[in-house]
């Protein structure tokens, strides 16, 4: 999907056939009529503690079944996760210190994203000691605040998720947020946003006289001197049986769904009780979602979620 794709949070038409879930659970704030969100956010399947060195987790990828690959966001590092043993069993060193803020396998390779939207490539990372890493910059750099990192398998491209910025240029943007996408067989960055997700149209509908309860709880969201609804995001993935595309703010504690075409089929609030600061999500290949939490003052944590709705 080349074209870039407008994205409009609350529009009269999702107002009229939306279903409003939040009636029986307060942090479903908006789902299609046709879409069921298959996860109970509030209620994880399983959590792990992680160790001191994975406290500023920002980005977790899935190996296979039992691990996980981990970075965090000071260290140069990849760390291999084993779910079973709930501890790091390997640390493979790919670069210098800096903001690391995403990783992705794929196949034998590992792909890491810096914050000034730097990629890394660390090939054969598993199977050789000190296997290095090709750096790739891009157009990208610390005002877009590149934040969250997502493998597309129909396109074979890396999906950039921009916590700051959305341009890369110096236009106005603060009322967008955007996702980029890096083509991985000509390794370089398409210049347009793959996605932009327009952030300020509640503000129409401020003073719309039918406001629905999904207006009434999209409105505790916007912040009028920012120009948005304060959903910065800092973590994408795409669900590997249906394709749609999660995206996750730790400012804001929202998840957002799209579907491949760039419709909107949900948006959940995050509990700060389970997601203190969430930074980096992925899925296994069976559906089971797992989201990482920086752990500031506490320990860092992953939480699994198992479906409980059909995909």
């Amino acid at each position: 999907m080349q074209a870039k794709l407008f994205i409009y949070l609350l529009l009269a038409s999702v107002c009229i056939s939306s279903s409003y879930a939040q009636e029986f659970d307060k942090y479903r704030l908006f789902e299609q009529k046709d879409y069921q969100f298959p996860y109970e956010l509030a209620e994880p399947d399983q959590k792990w503690e992680l160790p001191k060195k994975l406290v500023e987790i920002s980005g977790l990828s899935m190996i296979d079944e039992h691990r996980l690959a981990c970075i965090q966001d000071e260290k140069g590092n990849v760390y291999i996760f084993n779910l079973q043993s709930g501890e790091v069993e390997r640390k493979i060193y790919f670069g210098e210190d800096g903001d690391y803020e995403g990783v992705e396998i794929i196949d034998k390779n590992a792909w890491i994203l810096k914050s000034n939207g730097t990629l890394y490539e660390v090939m054969n990372y598993l199977e050789v000691e000190n296997p290095g890493s090709t750096k790739y910059p891009t157009e990208l750099s610390k005002k877009n605040d590149a934040e969250g990192l997502a493998y597309d398998p129909i396109s074979h491209t890396l999906l950039i998720a921009c916590k700051g910025h959305p341009f890369l240029d110096e236009k106005e943007g603060k009322e967008f947020k955007a996702l980029y996408s890096f083509d991985l067989e000509k390794k370089q960055l398409n210049l347009n946003p793959f996605l932009l997700v327009v952030m300020d149209t509640v503000k129409y509908y401020k003073n719309y006289n039918t406001m629905t309860q999904l207006g009434i709880e999209l409105l505790a969201y916007f912040d009028g001197s920012k120009g948005d609804l304060s959903f910065q995001p800092s973590g994408i993935a795409i669900h590997p049986i249906t394709g749609n595309f999660y995206i996750m703010g730790s400012v804001g504690n929202l998840m957002m769904v799209f579907s491949r075409e760039g419709r909107m089929l949900a948006m959940i609030k995050l509990r700060s009780k389970y997601y203190p600061q969430p930074e980096g999500m992925c899925f296994g290949s069976d559906g089971k979602l797992y989201i990482a939490n920086e752990g500031d003052d506490k320990k860092g944590t992953i939480l699994m979620f198992e479906a409980k709705k059909p995909f």
